[in-house]
């Protein structure tokens, strides 16, 4: 058997016991978890940033240990496809790992002469909370570079008391960074992009039992159906009033990145979503503004073969659909709000005009009605 799919040599394998799976890991940073029966693969797991040299099953577990040249160990889950935990210690590449028995330790040793025993224990591991800390402490890696510039340019100018700098100065201060907000990520847009998928989920799946109640309430007599509750987790809402409130919390400036992190499956059910909003003319600014962005960035996944298989032609039938009736609904919907807006304007320039034409005149009231109490009937029926 021949398995294929690294870019680069595979440097570190492993097996299960129950020969289910095969774990692989190669100087392309990717683990590839392989399925021993048809020798297909079943994912790719990324998280490291430089080649993983070495890889170990737990025994009678699909979880999995590597190292790797990047300093980290970590731990896999390979029925989920997840990482567990991620382990800093070693300040040098890690070369090889062992494992106990019984899973209860494993070791690791690397070029920094250290040999690290890693103990299990009682404690409860929260997935969200450890993949939220990556996520921070990746952002602070990236943007630890900006930061050291706009603090030099900071002490810099602290420094010179106000005054003026020489002119190579000036430049360095042109091309670094003014402040740390306007170059550093931010970990709000990938939790916004979490619950968007969330959203999109939990929208699937109301509309799933909501189908359901409805087939076995038609076999049972008119006087027997009963009605149904509204969603708790929706809010009471409909499911693409849902979606459509969940993308209204996300902040404007972090909308574009929070759909970038969205998955073909997930953008195409999004895009189902807002071709039901736009039929009921909801939120049709929102709505144009993601779908022209999920479409600009995924083209070319759309355009090739749908959900991420290329040459797949029902795939590219099945999306072409919607996205028809997408672009109809989009150019109906924008043609109304410009007529609206047009409209609007033209009342407003009207109001405008006239305001202008009376802005001399005065009302000058009579005599007769100068001494009248406009207050007398206030309250009292007619």
């Amino acid at each position: 058997l021949s398995l294929y799919g690294h870019s680069l040599p595979a440097l570190a394998l492993d097996a299960s016991d129950d020969d289910a799976l095969l774990a692989s890991g190669g100087a392309d940073k990717s683990i590839k978890i392989w399925g021993l029966d048809f020798g297909d693969t079943h994912r790719t797991l990324y998280g490291h940033s430089d080649s993983i040299t070495d890889l170990r099953f737990v025994k009678k577990t699909h979880n999995f240990f590597t190292c790797s040249k990047d300093t980290t160990v970590r731990y896999w889950d390979g029925d989920r496809f997840e990482q567990i935990l991620l382990l800093n210690g070693h300040m040098s590449e890690i070369n090889c790992l062992a494992l106990s028995k019984t899973g209860a330790f494993v070791l690791s040793c690397g070029m920094d002469r250290q040999v690290r025993v890693w103990e299990r224990t009682q404690d409860m591991v929260f997935l969200e909370e450890e993949k939220e800390r990556e996520i921070e402490a990746n952002f602070e890696k990236i943007n630890g570079g900006d930061e050291v510039a706009t603090e030099r340019v900071l002490r810099r100018r602290q420094q010179s008391g106000g005054e003026a700098d020489n002119g190579d100065d000036d430049d360095d201060d042109d091309n670094a960074p003014q402040s740390a907000a306007a170059v550093r990520k931010s970990v709000l847009s990938v939790s916004s992009g979490d619950r968007i998928m969330e959203a999109l989920e939990l929208a699937d799946q109301e509309i799933k039992e909501k189908l359901a109640f409805n087939r076995s309430q038609e076999v049972k007599n008119k006087e027997d159906r009963k009605k149904r509750t509204p969603s708790i987790l929706l809010l009471g809402m409909e499911p693409p009033d849902y979606v459509l409130w969940v993308l209204r919390t996300v902040k404007s400036s972090e909308l574009e990145q929070s759909l970038l992190i969205l998955p073909l499956s997930h953008m195409e059910r999004l895009i189902y979503y807002l071709i039901v909003l736009l039929r009921k003319g909801h939120g049709v600014e929102l709505c144009s503004r993601v779908a022209i962005f999920l479409i600009k960035t995924h083209q070319n996944q759309l355009i090739y073969g749908g959900s991420g298989r290329a040459g797949s032609t029902g795939n590219k039938s099945n999306i072409s659909v919607p996205l028809r009736e997408l672009r109809r609904l989009l150019k109906d919907r924008l043609s109304e709000s410009r007529d609206t807006i047009g409209y609007n304007l033209a009342a407003m320039r009207m109001v405008l005009r006239i305001s202008r034409e009376n802005k001399n005149q005065y009302h000058i009231p009579d005599n007769e009605s100068s001494g009248e109490d406009v207050w007398k009937n206030l309250g009292r029926l007619v």
